[in-house]
């Protein structure tokens, strides 16, 4: 049963993307209370991320560490790093610039870009979670 304290980062990735989904959202089509969506899906998500990458969580065997070799990996950390840190941007730019203004490439952007970008970062996760449990194989020595 080593992946129940994984369990919960999968569930948490899941829930975090209700949050970011609402005030990806909201800011796209101006609707009100996109600060505090965006700054709950902004905790959850570097909870997450600090839990994650913490090293203390179990593996399926001693000598597994993180796949820095693996694409696939690298490829989960810069997409999903990508689009925390970016949420994160968002957050303290539109605290200083305001919400209401025009910002018409950047509604756009963050959600057709950024917010997909975190969601294929995290799926990449959940689905070597997945595989790992139900096959005992993990995705990111595929690739």
């Amino acid at each position: 049963m080593w992946w129940l304290p994984h369990l919960l980062i999968i569930f948490v990735q899941v829930i975090t993307v209700l949050p970011y989904g609402i005030a990806s959202y909201r800011f796209y089509h101006r609707q009100p209370r996109v600060m505090t969506w965006l700054l709950i899906g902004i905790i959850l998500d570097v909870v997450m991320a600090m839990v994650g990458s913490s090293g203390l969580l179990p593996r399926m065997s001693d000598n597994q560490g993180a796949p820095w070799t693996s694409v696939l990996f690298l490829l989960h950390i810069v997409t999903a790093g990508l689009g925390m840190f970016g949420f994160i941007w968002l957050f303290f730019y539109l605290l200083v610039k305001g919400v209401n203004r025009e910002y018409g490439r950047l509604r756009r952007f963050q959600y057709f870009v950024l917010l997909h970008m975190w969601i294929i970062g995290v799926g990449i996760a959940i689905i070597n979670f997945i595989s790992k449990v139900a096959f005992g194989i993990r995705i990111y020595d595929l690739l």
